[in-house]
């Protein structure tokens, strides 16, 4: 979120530089005449920014040639000297003839530039061109040909002159958007305030530094020996290239990355991940990086077949089907351009089948026909789903509880996945009327619901008065509750305005509810900045009852539900330095736009018994023993259509706004694109079928088996239908035979009497008391709690755990943490340590510090035998069932391994100003409970006894060791304290 606000930051400023820019004058003239506005940069901006390491560095482009219609004039001037009067006016070739006139008479009287790139880039103009079959021969005889022959030479200019145009506009603007992307890459590193692709790129710099480069990779290399990349099918790049180069830091760096020139050492580096899977492109996953590593790396492959999940038919039935649809996968030798798709590795199943209901259930296996739309086929597989559900709850369908068992299904066993969110309101819709209750837990789906559109409106109303449409929707709205007859008399019979800004006129009881939406939405407006986003979303919920009119919905839980995640993200928007309340409403809508991915998934609410409704995408990695896989009428999106940004093999940038307006090299490298997103439509298919456990049902309705407008692209439906058809009987699946039974009643509310309010009260008190007892008692908390004090621990750093105490303190911790024990010359970490404290004025006082602590013959101890560092330690003080569990951070411990009973030993550095010998002694009684503390934990932790805790009191002049006396005394001490904090 905090990377999305400071992009629409450098985006306000870089409008404000493209649109005062002189010299970009004319280029943004022709871009507004082709319709290229400023939402289209926007969008190229954004994805530019997230792929910043991959521009290349390209010389400025030229100004765009100038616009020159002589030959499209010529052509149609050719054409119409054919024209006949004698020919009837209703004459389809005098009607095309007609268009032409009109057409040229546009072009040859634009009034400028900038206006003639305008008639050019209309659609209607250009059509006027193709002549086609129009008109009869016997009419027009020869000059039918020639009349269709100039048309069609107009029209090859006018695309030819359109699509120069729209490159070289597109070129230059583009160079504008790369310059200011890179250049907001610089001062986000300047400034500090990266994001994590930004630490990648950094991290990968250093790494092949021409001058430090190697030391950094050798040294690192010694330090992490072993390095394990999971889910490697969705790794970037950047990641795959870092583990390379660390686990090989000997190979040359070249100019661009390729793993088959590394050589990484024998058991160094471990790749785990299944590239069926690999379904996260729009994150720069790379199918083609994983086969090309994984055929050029000299390695070991280790296929894991076996799937424990799923039961023997469902997997019988993803083998046969995606056998056919994967297919054996690319030769050894494949252009990285065609490698798309992995050979299909059969799964082998272990669990046997449900006792009841069928492994794996079709709907829609007979296409429909053409006469089906979309939303016709929407409503139609939406009915099928709920149908399913119904049939495997009513007819007792079983499946494997937590202990092993079979058991009935209910609706929390069931889940279903969607490839987009587009056929969501017709399945909300069509589960509604079944009555099956229901919940979208896929984040992403939260900005498309009804009940969130209707708050961001009511709050988009809130900002703006003069946004009629949002006023009059936000009245619509549940929680403003206006009927369209109440809107009708306020406009019409009392001249009411929808400004809630402006003054209004005296109504009558008939638009009170009107008058008072409109009142209320004024005095939040004046709020608005004072309060912010999420204080204007707790005064909506609040003051218009957002909770109490989910009452009125089916499923109310669901309701409360969402509106808690939009206040959640609200308090987000503000945390990270959100601005203004449009700029919530904007952000949350981007949200909700189809390109808007958001993977993550909200928890499951264990003790609702619901559907759950998610994205293939935000299932991934989860399972669930009912599958459905819905939506799968959905077309495969157009690849063509809308703002697209490619990335060729030389960084160089390929441009679509839509069709006709686009940079020279985009029709070839979206070919290239397309193969890869058809393949991942495939392998988004495969995750779905292979979330199932018990039951897979799946959607294959479709209108037709081929797509006419694209044959070659056809979509999920299709895809499964055809593959299916070629498994033939290898693949075992049955039509759903819907249920006639009904669905179990929802339970009635219990009946039973309020309990009395003082018993409740004392109960509930006792509960309050019980719930604010620790559990977890700190080792700082112990030993303040002995010495009948409160913690000393330095709060300038809030939420830091380990180290508190002074600057100093925590500047000699860090040093003794990273330092090589067996160092001479600690000078350049002790730096570090003391400019990230901001304390180089004591520079010196930490260096003797630090120094100090390695002379200890504990330390030199540690030196020679196995030890940790800043070692996190925490256990329950026993083995009673309500044992508090005492925590802390360890400085130094060391293994004694010198009998036959290894044993620890603990030392605790202490940097405090010491008087004198007396002084330090009642500092060590101070701190006698807390090194018992890290005693205790250590013990039960690990099960070594700690024969030693040592307290190294570290000086200028020295370092003193005082070691806690009777510490099994004083363990014993920190176990009844530690129960008495936490009332155990």
């Amino acid at each position: 979120m905090s990377s999305h606000l400071s992009f629409d930051d450098r985006w306000a400023d870089l409008q404000h530089r493209l649109l005062d820019d002189d010299d970009l004058a004319r280029t943004v003239l022709l871009a507004d005449a082709m319709r290229i506005h400023p939402h289209h940069l926007r969008e190229l901006a954004r994805t530019l920014d997230d792929r910043w390491d991959l521009l290349g560095d390209h010389p400025p482009p030229p100004e765009p040639d100038p616009v020159d219609v002589a030959g499209i004039l010529r052509h149609m001037d050719e054409a119409l000297a054919l024209d006949r009067d004698d020919v009837d006016e209703d004459d389809k070739l005098r009607i095309r003839l007609t268009r032409i006139r009109d057409a040229q008479i546009a072009l040859d009287g634009a009034d400028d530039e900038a206006d003639t790139v305008r008639i050019l880039a209309d659609d209607d103009h250009r059509k006027s061109l193709n002549a086609g079959g129009d008109g009869n021969k016997k009419v027009w005889g020869d000059d039918k040909a020639a009349i269709r022959d100039a048309a069609y030479a107009a029209r090859d200019l006018w695309d030819t002159l359109l699509r120069a145009t729209a490159g070289a506009v597109l070129r230059r603007l583009l160079a504008e958007l790369v310059a200011a992307t890179l250049e907001a890459a610089t001062k986000r590193r300047h400034a500090g305030t990266l994001v994590f692709h930004d630490l990648l790129v950094i991290a990968r710099d250093l790494l092949t530094d021409p001058i430090v480069g190697d030391a950094v990779r050798t040294s690192l290399h010694e330090r992490y020996r072993r390095i394990l990349l999971d889910e490697f099918q969705d790794t970037d790049p950047l990641q795959l290239e870092l583990a390379l180069l660390l686990t090989d830091p000997d190979s040359p760096v070249h100019p661009s990355f390729d793993p088959g020139d590394f050589s990484p050492d024998p058991g160094s580096l471990f790749l785990v991940g299944d590239p069926k899977q690999s379904i996260y492109r729009f994150r720069r996953a790379d199918v083609a990086l994983y086969l090309r590593t994984r055929h050029t790396l000299d390695s070991t492959l280790v296929a894991l077949t076996e799937n424990f999940r799923t039961t023997v038919p469902i997997i019988d039935w993803i083998n046969a089907v995606f056998a056919h649809l994967i297919g054996t996968g690319p030769p050894l030798n494949t252009a990285a351009s065609h490698l798309v798709q992995p050979g299909y590795v059969p799964l082998v199943g272990r669990r046997p089948a449900a006792a009841n209901g069928p492994p794996v259930t079709l709907l829609g296996r007979h296409e429909h026909g053409d006469e089906i739309d979309a939303a016709g086929l929407r409503d139609l597989e939406a009915t099928d789903v709920a149908a399913a559900i119904a049939t495997a709850v009513v007819d007792r369908w079983t499946v494997e509880g937590t202990d092993g068992r079979q058991r009935p299904c209910g609706f929390g066993d069931i889940a279903i996945l969607l490839p987009t969110r587009t056929s969501l309101p017709a399945l909300e819709t069509a589960l509604e009327a079944a009555g099956i209750p229901y919940r979208a837990e896929s984040s992403s789906m939260l900005f498309a619901t009804p009940q969130i559109r209707d708050l961001l409106m009511v709050l988009r109303a809130i900002d703006d008065p003069t946004d009629d449409l949002a006023v009059v929707a936000a009245l619509r709205t549940p929680y403003l509750g206006c009927g369209d007859d109440e809107l009708a008399r306020w406009r019409v019979h009392h001249g009411g305005t929808w400004n809630h800004q402006a003054d209004q006129p005296d109504g009558d009881s008939t638009v009170e509810v009107v008058a008072s939406g409109l009142a209320w939405m004024g005095k939040l407006h004046h709020w608005r900045h004072h309060l912010g986003p999420s204080g204007i979303l707790e005064r909506l919920i609040h003051d218009r009852r957002v909770f109490q009119v989910a009452y009125g919905e089916t499923r109310p839980r669901d309701a409360w539900r969402r509106a808690r995640l939009l206040s959640d993200r609200a308090r987000a928007y503000a945390e990270v330095g959100g601005g203004s309340l449009r700029g919530f409403v904007d952000w949350c809508l981007a949200q909700a736009d189809e390109k808007g991915r958001i993977a993550e998934t909200v928890l499951p609410e264990v003790d609702d018994d619901a559907v759950r409704i998610l994205t293939i995408h935000g299932a991934k990695g989860l399972e669930f023993p009912i599958t459905i896989l819905s939506g799968m009428s959905t077309q495969t999106a157009r690849t063509d259509s809308g703002v697209q940004l490619l990335l060729d093999a030389d960084g160089s940038a390929e441009v679509s706004i839509r069709e006709g307006i686009q940079t020279s090299g985009f029709r070839d490298t979206h070919g290239v694109d397309q193969r890869f997103q058809d393949a991942e439509t495939i392998r988004l298919l495969y995750v779905a079928a292979t979330r199932a456990r018990d039951h897979l049902v799946v959607s294959v309705h479709r209108d037709t088996d081929v797509d006419p407008d694209k044959p070659g692209r056809p979509g999920p439906s299709r895809l499964l239908a055809g593959a299916l058809v070629e498994a033939g009987r290898s693949a075992i699946d049955v039509d759903l035979s819907p249920t006639g039974g009904a669905l179990p009643a929802t339970g009635a509310p219990s009946g039973r009497g309020l309990p009395d309010r003082q018993n409740w009260m004392a109960e509930r008190d006792d509960a309050l008391k019980a719930a604010a007892r620790p559990r977890t008692v700190s080792a700082t908390a112990i030993a303040a709690y002995g010495a009948d004090q409160t913690t000393d621990e330095d709060r300038s750093r809030p939420g830091e755990v380990g180290r508190h105490g002074t600057g100093v303190g925590r500047a000699v911790h860090g040093a003794l943490e990273v330092l090589d024990f067996t160092t001479t010359d600690p000078s350049d970490i002790v730096r570090e340590q003391a400019i990230t404290e901001g304390l180089l004025g004591d520079l010196r006082t930490i260096d003797s510090l630090v120094r100090a602590g390695l002379e200890t013959n504990s330390v030199r101890r540690a030196a020679i035998t196995r030890h940790w560092r800043e070692l996190y330690v925490a256990a329950p003080v026993d083995d009673a069932d309500d044992a508090p569990v005492v925590e802390g951070y360890i400085d130094l411990a060391f293994l004694e391994d010198d009998d036959p009973h290894p044993g620890l030993v603990i030392v605790d550095y202490k940097t405090d100003s010491v008087a004198d010998d007396a002084d330090r002694a009642v500092k060590a009684r101070r701190y006698r409970l807390q090194g018992a503390a890290y005693a205790v934990a250590a013990e039960r932790a690990t099960g070594l006894p700690v024969r030693r805790v040592l307290l190294c009191f570290l000086a200028t002049d020295g370092a003193t060791e005082v070691e806690v006396d009777d510490l099994a005394g004083a363990m014993d001490e920190v176990v009844s304290i530690a129960r008495d904090l936490a009332g155990a």
